[in-house]
């Protein structure tokens, strides 16, 4: 079964989805449905969040199971969230301080963008103790 396009590959503009066809006996339906979040992503990232959904979200366990770090596997863990159209909710999870985010880069843990998101982060959460976006 072919995936879906999130965009238009002339325009760049979200698709939608007008009809749906049953294959068995011909039957279509007309109209504007919702894609399903997971619609939008590649056989990778469905890949991770199967392995993801297997630890039951635990990211220190994908990390054993897979020999990625956890920053990398959080990083990873955001972009999908990011192609699904989430927006995570934020548990104030604890940051590394900006020495670890460049011995993490240092030591390929993380890429640099990771390393960026997370530096620009923590210069958010520096205001005030609140995120500045």
């Amino acid at each position: 079964m072919p995936k879906m396009l999130p965009k238009c590959p002339v325009c760049g503009k979200p698709m939608r989805v007008t009809q749906l066809k049953c294959d068995e006996d011909g039957v279509a339906v007309n109209g504007y449905f919702e894609a399903p979040p997971f619609a939008f992503l590649d056989e990778e990232d469905t890949k991770f969040i199967i392995m993801f959904l297997r630890t039951k979200g635990n990211l220190k366990e994908l990390e054993r199971l897979t020999g990625v770090g956890y920053f990398a596997l959080r990083g990873r863990l955001d972009k999908v969230l990011d192609k699904m159209g989430l927006t995570p909710i934020d548990t104030e999870e604890e940051q590394p301080e900006s020495s670890d985010v460049f011995k993490l880069v240092k030591e390929r843990k993380i890429t640099v963008e990771e390393a960026i998101a997370l530096l620009k982060k923590q210069k958010g959460r520096d205001n005030d103790g609140r995120d500045s976006e």
